[in-house]
This record gives structure tokens, sequence and C-alpha cells, in this order.
């Protein structure tokens, strides 16, 4: 799948807030949103007694994001591994928002970003591997499937996988 710009996203996965109330739009969201079912055992990294048994994403992005937590399981093999790297820590998929400092809509706001392990990822920390950060192989597994990695920004965002490019 080719993504869009970010600043194509409204025209491709539509208008999550088309009257600019500052809310989403339940009818986008009916339209747009579906319920994916992660292919391994994932919590909320905030609350890890809570387990995670469905994401929110954008139809669009479904297939995809299935295929990359697909081969990450693949890549790890072993729930133990899964868990030692991080990532079952899940940190957000849709969410209604705006950028951190910014007034426009976050790509969360449209389904087409996740965030994982954000507590050893977090906004702003410059990527280091050795330090328990995203593995290096994750990147690869989203970035072969055309996902950007917040990772590789000035600002970076190490947690964040977006289906849009910059």
């Amino acid at each position: 799948m080719q993504w869009p710009h970010q600043s194509q996203v409204r025209s491709f996965y539509g208008d999550p807030d088309p009257d600019r109330d500052g809310f989403p739009n339940r009818t986008w969201e009916d339209q747009n949103l579906v319920l994916l079912t992660p292919p391994y055992r994932m919590v909320l990294a905030w609350d890890t007694g809570v387990r995670v048994r469905k994401i929110r994403v954008h139809r669009k992005c479904e297939d995809s994001l299935l295929s990359i937590l697909t081969n990450i399981a693949a890549h790890f093999g072993s729930e133990q591994e899964i868990e030692a790297n991080g990532m079952h820590l899940f940190g957000g998929c849709y969410t209604f928002r705006t950028i951190r400092g910014g007034t426009s809509l976050s790509m969360h706001s449209y389904g087409c970003a996740i965030d994982l392990d954000p507590v050893r990822n977090p906004l702003g920390k410059a990527y280091n591997e050795k330090q328990g950060m995203i593995p290096m192989a994750v990147v690869k597994i989203f970035e072969a499937e055309g996902w950007t990695w917040g990772g590789r920004w000035k600002r970076p965002d190490c947690q964040h996988f977006q289906a849009a490019n910059v």
C-alpha cells in the first residue's frame, strides 16, 4: 500500500472532524474504524494488568498492521521474547487528539498510527537500542510495509509508527 503524505491524510483517510468542533465525527468513526485482534498478547503500557483484545485502527491500515504484528510475533518466536522486547506494551492507536504542542490533528486521530512501549521510548529521547528501546528489527518490519518510524525525526518519537509519510 502506498501511504499518503501527512498533508494528504484527510483526503486519503477521510475527515474525522468535518465541522471542526474539536470532537470526532461518529459517522466517520463508524465508516472508517475497525477492530483488529492482535496476533499475540498485548497489554496497556500504563496498566499492564489490562489486556488489549482489540486495536481500533483505520480500515485502510488493518491488513498492513495485522501483517506487521504477525511478523513481529514470528520474528521473536515466543511470547516471552515479545515481552522481553516490550512489543506487548500497547501505547495507543486511534485516539482523537491534536499533535503534542500543535493545533493540527495527530495521525492517531485518523487511526493510522500506533505507539509501542512508550515508557522506554518516550517522545524526545534519542534512539539507543542498547537501552531496551524499540528493536531495529521491529523498525524494519514496519518500514517494509511503508510505515514511517518516529525515531528518525529531528525530535525523535521512537514509540511511534504511522501509515503516513513526512
